[in-house]
């Protein structure tokens, strides 16, 4: 025991006197924290998206409870302009393709407004063995590396566009813009789906009516918009009662707050998520939180992500929900959607998009 005692002096002063002679001699300092090797998964959002308390906000909430399940690292980014956001996406997959390390990293992005950029830059990633990138929503696969997810809202929308002509006479849907997929697939969806004439308005006494109009012209735009865009919209509704479907991300949280509001005749469908209120009767979700989780799964896995995947009605990634709120107009949904004529409606919903696939 002295003899290893003494060792270790001797050890000590020679390392002091080598530091007299001029050496440097660097200890490592246990209490130092280790650089985590975990894997790593950065989220690049559109513009000001996060916080919309829909489509965004879920992504970020599954990408969270995948962490905390596969024990991983997160940067989720919510740029405040495009060029903001094309720049994080630039400087991105240019660190990634020159990183030399061992972690294993993913990058999702979760904006169409990203559309050309990504798919002229993503085959830097190829320098890369360890980069990945999941590109939110798009039913176009990336040439070169890089997977697609799509959750289609067509056969959702469906649903609720027929059930919608037993609610009023006046219909007015809300889309972001005219150029992004899953807007105009949900519009298409909901459309069709009133137009199939299923739960006629004369079963209460009403007649037909259905506008469409949009908040923005171009793909990123409309989702984001201030309260007086919508009060106009709202106000300039010519008869009532008539039910709001806004397909427009978080403006669609201000449609329904203007819809609480006023009262008076406005009814309201809800957007991405469940959203019972004494004026919302039924919702479309769309279960974005868990199939970006299913993917980072895949990723971690030893198959990896598919190169693209759709994941709508069928596989139960998106649906049509009613609230079970109290008054008139929520006895007779619960009525006429007998289970029968619910499996029927959601049977012939799944077809459809089957076939628009």
């Amino acid at each position: 025991m002295r003899r290893r005692t003494a060792l270790t002096v001797i050890t000590l002063v020679a390392l002091l006197w080598s530091c007299d002679k001029g050496e440097t001699i660097v200890l490592p300092n246990p209490y130092d924290p280790v650089a985590s090797t975990a894997p790593l998964v950065t989220v690049i959002y559109d513009p000001d998206a996060l916080g919309d308390r829909s489509y965004n906000d879920l992504i970020y909430q599954g990408v969270e409870e995948a962490a905390q399940r596969y024990g991983l690292r997160t940067l989720q980014l919510s740029p405040q302009t495009a060029a903001e956001g094309e720049a994080y996406i630039e400087t991105l997959l240019a660190q990634l393709a020159a990183a030399t390390d061992t972690v294993r990293r993913l990058t999702i992005v979760a904006g169409s407004s990203y559309d050309g950029l990504l798919r002229r830059i993503n085959s830097l990633l190829e320098r890369n063995s360890r980069a990945d990138l999941l590109y939110l929503e798009t039913d176009t696969p990336l040439e070169g590396k890089g997977s697609t997810l799509y959750l289609p809202y067509y056969g959702a929308m469906y649903e609720a566009g027929a059930l919608t002509p037993a609610l009023t006479s006046n219909t007015l849907v809300i889309g972001a813009n005219p150029e992004d997929q899953t807007v105009g697939d949900a519009i298409a969806g909901f459309c069709d789906g009133y137009a199939s004439n299923r739960f006629k308005a004369g079963d209460a006494g009403l007649g037909h009516g259905l506008t469409v109009t949009y908040l923005g012209e171009h793909a990123g735009q409309g989702y984001n918009v201030a309260d007086s865009v919508v009060m106009r919209i709202v106000c300039n509704v010519e008869s009532r009662p008539v039910v709001l479907v806004p397909i427009c991300g978080g403006s669609s949280m201000t449609f329904r707050r203007m819809a609480d509001i006023m009262g008076g005749g406005y009814l309201y469908m809800g957007i991405d998520r469940a959203t019972p209120s004494l004026l919302c009767y039924y919702s479309v979700v769309k279960h974005i939180d868990r199939a970006v989780s299913l993917c980072i799964g895949q990723w971690l896995s030893s198959e990896g992500m598919p190169k693209h995947q759709r994941l709508g009605l069928a596989s139960g990634y998106t649906e049509m929900v009613t609230h079970p709120t109290e008054g008139f107009v929520s006895t007779y949904l619960n009525g006429l959607l007998t289970d029968q004529i619910r499996a029927e409606l959601h049977e012939e919903a799944i077809r459809c998009e089957a076939s628009k696939n």
